[in-house]
């Protein structure tokens, strides 16, 4: 058979019965029990919608297998438009797993495609040689710890937006974040544990964003004074400019002229709108000490390697679990078991020789 619209437009084409579904579908999604983030739903419309133009914007009710071939045909052709590269498999096998998951809810869910044969949906597995090659992970550049605190400690910090940037990146490195908790960071997210002697990263689903919207307590690694210090002067300053515990700890720092005509920074409460705008920052300060850019999620690599190493390697590995929001680790067995695991990261992290 042969495919159909095989270009990176986007077709906006629709068929008024596919769209009843599909919505339907992306509510469930959504808001069911277990419901997933909006950024994993709009996954499935992507896929669908790929589907959809692959086999014409056909009923979905008329689904054979030769649908299914069609559109691994489809995907297979397909061009990633920003490398000029055939789409990855791992891209191939998600968008393949996302409409094989469809056709399956409209079998189990609407009585107007119960016809549909099950045998035919498992033509959208793929092969087995392509699963493989979409669950390999290729090595991980990162940099050595010795690197990353050398560009903090290079980095200029006279103006305001040196400072941010400076801190930003030591909290990085002292408590692993995602990047979208970063930008959403508050100034109460900074806390310091009494009963610890120690600062922590308090990632409350609240008010910033985290993985599966759960709350992470990042103790900081290690006993780094001056990062420490970046970190919190920083949020001093911002406390002394009459910034609240809510504002942002990041804000966007926009640029304007004064009445002379010379251009002037100012701190505003607005949140660093783009990731892509985070990722520059860390750009700018790795390439200017002559290294080359990895992004920010490379430091969970560097400090997962360098924790490898440690005599007490096992227990390091779990409290930096807990550090980056990973299920199991040291809640769960004390969950199981009883005490303070909380105290056991933070004294585990804390003794940690980060540099």
């Amino acid at each position: 058979m042969k495919s159909m619209n095989r270009t990176n437009r986007i077709d906006t084409r629709h068929n008024q019965n596919n769209e009843i579904v599909k919505r339907k579908f992306f509510e469930e999604l959504e808001h069911a029990k277990n419901g997933k983030d909006p950024k994993t739903v709009d996954q499935y419309m992507k896929a669908i919608h790929e589907f959809e133009v692959a086999t014409g914007f056909k009923d979905f009710n008329k689904f054979s297998s030769d649908w299914a071939v069609e559109f691994k045909n489809y995907l297979e052709d397909k061009i990633n438009r920003h490398t000029g590269e055939p789409i990855s498999k791992s891209f191939y096998f998600n968008y393949l797993s996302c409409v094989r998951e469809f056709f399956t809810w409209l079998v189990a869910n609407e009585k107007a495609y119960k016809k549909i044969k099950l045998r035919h949906i498992e033509y959208f597995y793929p092969t087995r040689n392509d699963k493989n090659k979409a669950k390999a992970t290729g090595y991980q550049e990162c940099y050595l710890l010795s690197d990353i605190l050398a560009t903090i400690r290079n980095m200029s910090n006279t103006t305001e937006i040196e400072l941010r940037n400076r801190a930003m990146i030591s909290l990085c490195l002292l408590t692993t974040p995602r990047i979208s908790a970063l930008q959403t960071a508050r100034l109460q997210s900074i806390k310091y544990f009494k009963q610890y002697d120690l600062w922590a990263f308090v990632q409350d689903p609240r008010l910033l964003n985290t993985k599966f919207a759960k709350k992470i307590t990042a103790f900081f690694i290690g006993q780094v004074p001056d990062l420490i210090n970046n970190v919190i002067s920083w949020r001093e300053h911002l406390v002394a400019e009459g910034f609240t515990g809510k504002d942002f700890l990041f804000p966007k720092i926009s640029s304007n002229f004064t009445s002379d005509n010379l251009s002037a920074k100012t701190l505003t409460r607005e949140r660093i709108k783009s990731q892509s705008v985070i990722r520059d920052i860390f750009k700018t300060a790795f390439m200017s000490n002559g290294l080359p850019y990895y992004k920010p999620h490379s430091f969970r690599h560097s400090l997962a390697r360098a924790i490898k190493k440690a005599p007490n390697a096992v227990e390091l590995s779990i409290a930096l679990a807990e550090n980056m929001g990973h299920k199991g680790g040291l809640s769960t067995l004390h969950a199981s078991y009883g005490g303070d695991y909380e105290q056991q990261q933070s004294a585990i992290l804390k003794a940690f020789k980060l540099g």
